[in-house]
């Protein structure tokens, strides 16, 4: 590993590079504990344009509680495989389904390393859709589910009637040939951090937090995801349109709001849950979307409901 990355990597790890079922090589962190009393494993699902680096000190915070932490970083993200290797800050997929297929791996691999029982989703925001999915479709992978700032419905930034549109007309844009148009170009691209001062920003009120993701992507360009095409973003918006018309199975689910959320819809978030009284709803209220990157005071807070409802 680069020496400018693995500085930033929680150190006694181990690396893994290994090919879905689709031939697409991911990139997976595992962190074993080497103790004869181990109280589960802890499978962490980051979210959009994410990378393993980045939460480093979560992970440590959960393996000093005694949990395995095993982790990936997406198709298209971080150093995992890129959708097109010459073009390397488009991103696209075809169906949010090729996520259920990297998460597949995931759990192969912790299968084949024996991770200790129980097992814990816990997922940060277009990770939530993820983990929401196998919610849905696997209840039995995991033993509880942990979502943080979720990405359940709407894009803010997005006119709710152009995300209709989009869905709606998918055929013809795919007719067309414009599925793979992009916002802006991709050479043209900057990891949102190195774009906007830190009083702007959405992430983080922590200044020592938001400097340390900076650092890392200022010295990694690797990292550095890149721009979605229209079909990426109609993928997605399927997606979410799709998980809100599914019923929740009855299981151990807790959600973490932020307070101070300015990038996914928390309102949505309620009215998609507020039929079961079997979810568990916590707000943070001074965080902003990133909790577990937030300032000590309010990671304490969110780390301790979360080991809470893991230990009831």
């Amino acid at each position: 590993m680069d020496k400018n990355l693995e500085r930033f990597m929680l150190e006694n790890g181990e690396t893994i590079f290994r090919k879905t079922k689709d031939g697409r090589k991911l990139r997976i962190a595992i962190w074993k504990i080497q103790k004869d009393r181990v109280c589960g494993t802890i499978f962490f699902l980051n979210g959009h344009r994410e990378f393993i680096e980045k939460y480093s000190e979560t992970f440590a915070l959960f393996i000093k509680k005694g949990f395995n932490v095993i982790t990936l970083d997406w198709r298209g993200w971080g150093l995992s495989e890129r959708p097109f290797p010459s073009q390397p800050k488009i991103q696209h997929i075809s169906s949010a389904a090729e996520y259920q297929l990297d998460l597949d791996e995931l759990i192969s691999l912790a299968k084949q390393k024996n991770l200790s029982p129980p097992w814990h989703l816990i997922a940060h925001s277009l990770g939530c859709l993820i983990g929401l999915r196998r919610l849905t479709s696997e209840p039995q992978s995991f033993n509880k589910y942990i979502f943080l700032s979720p990405l359940w419905g709407n894009f803010p930034y997005i006119a709710r009637p152009i995300q209709r549109l989009v869905i709606k007309f998918e055929k013809a844009l795919r007719l067309l040939g414009l599925l793979m148009l992009t916002q802006q170009h991709p050479k043209k691209y900057k990891p949102y951090p190195l774009t906007v001062d830190f009083r702007k920003n959405t992430l983080t009120s922590d200044k020592k937090q938001f400097k340390r993701l900076q650092t890392i992507l200022e010295n990694n360009l690797k990292l550095h995801s890149g721009v979605p095409t229209l079909g990426y973003l109609i993928a997605i918006l399927k997606e979410i349109d799709s998980l809100n018309r599914v019923d929740f199975p009855n299981r151990d689910i807790l959600v973490l709001l932020a307070g101070q959320e300015r990038i996914t819809d928390n309102k949505a978030v309620l009215r998609l849950i507020r039929r079961y009284d079997f979810i568990n709803v916590v707000k943070i209220k001074k965080a902003q979307h990133e909790i577990l990157i937030e300032k000590e005071t309010i990671r304490k807070e969110a780390m301790s409901v979360i080991h809470e409802f893991i230990d009831s």
